[in-house]
């Protein structure tokens, strides 16, 4: 099995800057549970990635670099593209659609990364990487089934992979935020905690869309996805740290036998 690991990772910038003792727990919890991850490649998907409509994002391009200043630090990377693994996922399924990208500079393309992407990833040592974009879709088992076979194209893969689920959870928990107050963000934020530890995502499929829509979490479909990675694998999820930051929620989990 060359599925290695499977993480649902927040990216809020307080993971890294550390304002408070929650996020220093956060810091802390996702050192411990990525610790000695020996993966060969690492497997990102960002809901602040490239989006193609009603498709997964994969990209193909040659290297990822990207730039990205906190408060208190600055992030700078450069990944190479692993675009065999790539091009096995486009095939995988038909929600996957490839995004070449080639610059006027020459062969070797460089595609930007986003935040939402180089803040899970400053956790790991991988120099290998896939990056894929978020797709936003109300036909919900599309999203399962795209799980269900990237977990397949891994788990049969010549080397060890990891997978890293990038969401953030609510966005309307303060009225002093950007997208102010909504009672549904602490509900959306208690169903995602209840789903994860019960590794039982059902209730995911029968929340309204306007209820997803008031709540603002950028997780909601990227959950789905790693619903299918679970059913597939016949692992369980494990919580391992969860709180809101200020209008935010941010949940570390990971998939265990």
């Amino acid at each position: 099995m060359s599925l290695n690991r499977v993480y649902v990772i927040p990216h809020g910038d307080e993971i890294l800057d550390l304002p408070n003792e929650e996020s220093r727990k956060m810091h802390d919890a996702i050192e411990k549970v990525t610790a000695g991850d020996d993966s060969g490649t690492v497997v990102i998907i960002s809901p602040h990635g490239l989006k193609l409509g009603n498709h997964v994002s994969v990209l193909n391009t040659e290297f990822f670099s990207g730039y990205y200043r906190l408060k208190t630090m600055s992030i700078r990377k450069r990944y190479l593209n692993n675009r065999l693994l790539a091009s096995a996922i486009v095939k995988s399924n038909d929600l996957a659609e490839e995004a070449s990208f080639v610059t006027s500079s020459g062969p070797l393309s460089r595609f930007p990364l986003d935040f939402g992407t180089l803040i899970p990833l400053h956790f790991f040592r991988q120099n290998k990487i896939v990056s894929m974009g978020q797709p936003r879709i109300r036909e919900l088992e599309k999203l399962t089934e795209f799980g269900k076979n990237l977990a397949r194209v891994c788990m049969n893969h010549e080397e060890k992979i990891s997978i890293i689920i990038s969401a953030d959870q609510a966005h309307c928990h303060s009225p002093e935020g950007p997208y102010g107050f909504a009672e549904e963000s602490a509900a959306y934020e208690k169903i995602i905690e209840e789903c994860t530890i019960k590794s039982d995502f059902s209730m995911l499929y029968s929340i309204k869309e306007d209820f997803v829509n008031k709540a603002k979490p950028d997780s909601y479909w990227n959950m789905l996805i790693f619903d299918g990675i679970l059913k597939k694998t016949g692992m369980r999820s494990k919580m391992d740290f969860h709180y809101v930051q200020d209008y935010f929620g941010m949940m570390l989990a990971h998939l265990v036998p």
